[in-house]
């Protein structure tokens, strides 16, 4: 019977990762066959996805339609959402975006694994209109998540029946033919030169001719939604096979046991980190445009649902809606970023307090200790360092800066700035998106909202022009915006800690609205230079972040003996040579903690980091801004911090 001529056979080969887990054939007892009518006793629905490209999700559908039959006890026959499946395999296959039709098999496995799957009611498949991924869908998907799977060699034939007589069906690829037009009377796909396109189906049974597979063109498509690709047809044309156990649903009590999801030691099933997470969290992508990919990705849809959905439910009984703006630092890791989030959340949370993140990808580490690493080497022989004073590593530092300037630090480091600022800047960002959903919110809730703002390092460059859009009134008179107008909206407080922008850069963007009062309460946190020049980059470095920052990447670099380097903010050294700024921390209405200090945690002015990366899980830096926010000069310390993979990397270093 032939299939309609507008099927889209779009199902992508996955690409080489290492990191597949591999099927290993073992000794359990393998069945000369499995006959089609025992899996069909299971009474899986045979699927139609219709002209849409949506191959994936169906054939993974079919998957889990027949495990969740076939579970031992509490067998399950609501069927599951193909749509689901298919916008999760799109969101972690191997290609940016999701503005494509197909995918892959290893996207679609993803997907399942960090998430779950929704059931069909919860989600139904409408032919492209694929919706959104939101907080029902999300909670219903944490009721069938994903537990083991693994790659099976798709040429192994052994591999493929002992995976098959073990759990009893796969998910598979494969290029399609013109043969798949022509199914046979019993089933069998003739073989056929003509390649027309990728497809994703389940395999469900096998005999000495074929593997049977179960399509999801509809019941009239070959033998009731059946065929037979014979072996030669499969081994010619076969991509991809995976083969999968269900998982087994949990429940969290514990706010705290989110963030335990991101320690180092935590097992990879995430789908419930991600349905507690998902509401506070916007991805940022390249040009600062929204990144709708990824596992923590968010496209337009999410975030309006973040706004018009989430944030009402979550605050729905509190007394004063308090909304919390944060941009981590630049040389962040996402999945340190995420669990730093997942800690605050939990917290804030209790106090009424609404976390939103901007997690933008600026992950610059590792490129960062390689640039130090390629400077080093050009500068040193084996050994030299081994009994090195303090003043040679003071000279090491000067001869690295010039050196780390030009191996494409500073370039670098401006296109961080760069990404950071368009997230605003550009009529795509995704945080001037946020900033439009603020003000509606503004006009809603009216004087019961307080909008709040935190920038570690470099997000006091993310911060910088969307700060200038918020609290502008009328138009804005300098920076990147100058020109354009602002939204008007009051932030009752902004804090910095260690910020990375330029003292420039702070006059233009926050300091007119500190003088303004639409920052109404402004406070800074900064190492003292002590500190400051007793901290290291990669333990190559061997001063802070903001130091190299200053003397090697922004646009003065630093010349010994004949000026310093560009003012940055979160120094000690440049505040106190700014009489402007020294003035301004005078007056009411702006604070300066320099840490570590002595003040007991708890107060407002306490705070304990002796690192520029260690303000976001410093107890006391984080408990008093927490202070500020709620108005209060003590609360309870309610903040738990793990050692994030690359602290606890940073830390392994230190001790070889």
């Amino acid at each position: 019977m032939e299939t309609p001529v507008n099927r889209i056979l779009n199902a992508r080969p996955d690409t080489l990762d290492f990191r597949d887990r591999l099927y290993q054939a073992n000794l359990y007892e393998v069945p000369e066959e499995i006959p089609l009518e025992d899996y069909k006793s299971v009474g899986v629905p045979v699927l139609d996805q219709k002209s849409e490209g949506a191959c994936t999700g169906f054939g993974l559908a079919t998957v889990a339609n027949y495990l969740l039959r076939k579970r031992t006890r509490y067998p399950n026959t609501l069927a599951v959402s193909a749509r689901m499946f298919y916008e999760m395999a799109r969101r972690y296959d191997e290609w940016p975006g999701e503005d494509y039709s197909g995918s892959s098999a290893r996207g679609a496995m993803k997907g399942w694994q960090k998430h779950g799957v929704c059931s069909e009611e919860c989600w139904a498949y409408e032919n492209y209109n694929p919706s959104y991924f939101n907080e029902d869908r999300a909670m219903d998907a944490l009721k069938r998540p994903l537990g083991a799977y693994y790659r099976v060699n798709h040429k192994d034939i052994i591999a493929i029946h002992t995976a098959m007589a073990e759990v009893g069906v796969l998910y598979a690829t494969s290029q399609v033919h013109e043969g798949w037009n022509n199914v046979g009377v019993d089933g069998t796909i003739p073989l056929h030169d003509e390649l027309t396109g990728g497809h994703a189906f389940a395999i469900v049974a096998y005999n000495s001719q074929g593997l049977w597979i179960q399509n999801s063109w509809g019941a009239d498509w070959g033998m009731g939604g059946f065929a037979l690709v014979t072996y030669d047809d499969w081994l010619r044309n076969g991509t991809d096979v995976w083969v999968a156990r269900l998982g087994a649903p949990i429940t969290l009590q514990n706010y705290t046991s989110v963030s335990e999801g991101f320690s180092p030691g935590a097992g990879k099933t995430k789908a419930y980190v991600y349905s507690e997470l998902r509401p506070h969290i916007v991805s940022i992508g390249n040009d600062g445009a929204l990144r709708p990919g990824g596992e923590y990705g968010t496209s337009a849809d999410e975030v309006r649902a973040i706004f018009e959905e989430d944030f009402p439910r979550i605050t729905k009984n509190w007394k004063k809606k308090r909304i919390v703006l944060y941009a981590h630092g630049g040389l962040v890791d996402e999945k340190s970023a995420l669990q730093r989030v997942s800690e605050y959340r939990t917290a804030l949370l209790e106090a009424e307090v609404y976390p939103l993140a901007f997690i933008w990808k600026s992950d610059a580490w590792t490129t960062l200790t390689n640039i130090l690493k390629d400077a080093l080497g050009r500068r040193k022989s084996e050994g030299v360092l081994d009994g090195a004073r303090d003043f040679l590593l003071d000279r090491l530092d000067d001869a690295l800066e010039p050196l780390a300037r030009t191996l494409t630090g500073k370039l670098q480091w401006d296109e961080m700035k760069e990404n950071a600022q368009l997230a605003t800047i550009s009529k795509v960002g995704g945080a001037r998106f946020v900033a439009g959903f603020l003000k509606t919110l503004k006009q809603e809730y009216g004087a019961d909202l307080e909008i709040h703002i935190i920038g570690h390092s470099a997000g006091s460059i993310f911060h910088a022009p969307f700060l200038q859009l918020l609290s502008t009134e009328g138009t804005i008179l300098s920076g990147a915006l100058k020109g354009q107008a602002g939204l008007g909206l009051k932030v009752e407080t902004c804090t910095l800690w260690a910020p990375a922008c330029t003292v420039d850069l702070f006059n233009q963007a926050y300091l007119p609205a500190i003088t303004s009062r639409t920052i109404r309460n402004f406070a800074l946190f900064t190492l003292t230079d002590r500190a400051e020049q007793d901290d290291h980059c990669g333990h190559i470095y061997n001063k802070s972040l903001l130091y190299l920052v200053s003397n090697a990447f922004e646009q003065k670099p630093r010349i010994p003996l004949f000026r310093d380097g560009e003012p940055i903010l979160g120094m000690e050294k440049f505040i106190r040579n700014d009489k402007a700024l020294m003035e301004l921390f005078e007056n009411a209405g702006a604070d300066w903690v320099l840490s570590p200090n002595t003040a007991q945690e708890g107060n407002i002015g306490a705070a304990t980091a002796t690192t520029h990366g260690g303000f976001d899980d410093d107890k006391a830096t984080v408990i008093a801004t927490l202070h500020r926010i709620l108005g209060k000069k003590e609360i309870v310390n309610r903040f738990s911090f793990k050692a994030s993979g690359q602290g606890q990397a940073d830390r392994r270093k230190g001790l070889s």
